[in-house]
């Protein structure tokens, strides 16, 4: 049992009376379960980024609130797939990409996804005009993750494509 003290004060004049009474509390049961990824969260130690994405049936999967996963975008646990992930790279709020610009090659990437924790390398970087669509070239036959934001002070994008290593079961 926890024992928890109440203090009652009460004021008259210059006196002052306390009535101290013991209650007992009793202990909380902490029940520990294994954590479980709903959804994937993304961590980029480089920039010091980690944040949970909203995959596409979820209204917070916007680039106007979140990092959004982009239609087509496979989740990590698909073998050969491409987790697309975007974001703003300016300096609001939801700039969660803004320090993007100092991930270089061979940077680790993970992503924490049911349970597992999946770790992926940079391998190329590439711009692209923005037009409102971005050609993602990648080896198919690998699983990866690509990034894309806005190049600040150009008419650019920029691609980061990052190719996955290997994959840890997160423990219980």
């Amino acid at each position: 049992m926890i024992a928890a003290t109440l203090i009652k004060m009460s004021f008259m004049l210059n006196q002052i009376t306390f009535d101290i009474k013991k209650i007992e509390v009793a202990k909380p049961t902490i029940k520990i379960e294994q954590y479980y990824y709903q959804n994937p969260v993304l961590e980029i130690p480089k920039i010091n980024l980690k944040k949970e994405v909203y995959p596409n049936n979820q209204e917070k999967n916007t680039v106007s609130k979140n990092i959004q996963v982009i239609e087509g975008s496979n989740m990590p646990n698909i073998q050969n797939g491409n987790f697309i992930l975007a974001a703003h790279s300016g300096n609001s709020d939801i700039a969660y990409f803004k320090d993007l610009d100092k991930i270089s090659q061979n940077n680790e990437i993970y992503v924490y996804y049911q349970n597992r924790k999946y770790r992926y390398i940079i391998g190329d970087i590439y711009d692209v005009l923005k037009t409102g669509y971005v050609e993602i070239k990648r080896n198919r036959n690998k699983s990866t993750i690509t990034l894309i934001t806005c190049k600040k002070g150009t008419n650019l994008q920029t691609v980061y494509i990052g190719y996955l290593i290997n994959t840890t079961v997160i423990p219980a």
